[in-house]
């Protein structure tokens, strides 16, 4: 399946191109639905993938076809995220997590294994379903999770939008936030991921708030019964300088765990270097079986 972006090919056209080749799917979540994104053969074996805070299925755009080669791809829009409705509870990871759960036994029907792997906030809610779904899950791998109750760097300050901003203007701002805290290299900000986030932010409908900065993701490991893994980003602004404390949390949680390190990526990794995220992950999960 072709997922090179084509000569001339607008962002727009190409966000399309890949969104209608998936299979949608929906779920009960809150007073409505909870939408997720289908990828490759139904008779593969299944991988779920959960987006960052802010996001959609869209982190994952440059991923979802090339895993879907091996695996059947599922990538949701989190509750209150994308396409997806809030949930009717407090917003909190084990909420969440029950109702992403929830839906999961409806798209993977028990006793069906699967593969899981969270970016950033998605690694949280993603660890809790693993968490919940016990030996049903093969393997949970952690993409720059949050959660871990670990040293951080400080946060990068962020612009914030404000009514009457110009289309120019909006979209400098949009450059700027990425450039602070998704990218490392800011020439790999193209008007892909530009019109990428622009619509996740505007589609999203909660914050995140003090979650990522718990302890939770690590409570929710503890009590899993898959197989741990973890992927960060060498320049990762918020926990570049501690990785070792992600590596050391996760061999003392499952010695011998596979963890990666991405070099020239910063925290939206599977983006900034799509290859060698791909193959990193590709790589674990055949280990895994």
């Amino acid at each position: 399946m072709d997922h090179a972006r084509r000569a001339g090919e607008s962002a727009a056209d190409y966000e399309s191109r890949i969104y209608t080749r998936a299979q949608r799917l929906e779920t009960p979540c809150g007073q409505g639905r909870m939408v997720w994104h289908a990828w490759g053969d139904g008779a593969l074996p299944p991988l779920v993938l959960f987006h960052g805070g802010f996001g959609s299925w869209r982190h994952w755009i440059l991923n979802v076809v090339p895993l879907s080669q091996r695996f059947r791809v599922f990538a949701a829009d989190l509750p209150g995220l994308g396409d997806s409705e809030r949930i009717s509870d407090e917003y909190t990871a084990e909420n969440i997590a029950a109702t992403v759960s929830r839906g999961i036994d409806q798209i993977i029907p028990p006793p069906a294994r699967f593969h899981i792997a969270g970016f950033s906030f998605g690694g949280i809610i993603g660890g809790h379903v693993a968490a919940l779904q016990g030996q049903r899950v093969r393997s949970f791998t952690a993409v720059a999770a949050g959660g871990l109750g670990l040293t951080n760097a400080s946060f990068p300050e962020l612009e914030s939008m404000r009514g009457g901003m110009t289309p120019e203007a909006l979209m400098a701002l949009h450059r700027t936030n990425l450039a602070r805290l998704m990218f490392h290299d800011p020439a790999r900000i193209d008007d892909l991921a530009l019109h990428l986030q622009m619509e996740t932010v505007r589609r999203a409908r909660v914050r995140s708030g003090k979650i990522p900065w718990t302890g939770t993701l690590t409570e929710a490991l503890r009590r899993t019964a898959s197989t741990l893994s973890g992927i960060w980003g060498e320049h990762d602004v918020i926990a570049a300088p501690y990785l070792h404390e992600r590596k050391a949390l996760f061999e003392s949680l499952q010695p011998g765990c596979d963890f990666r390190v991405i070099e020239g990526a910063g925290h939206w990794l599977m983006y900034e270097r799509p290859e060698a995220f791909n193959a990193a992950l590709l790589s674990i999960l055949k280990a895994k079986g």
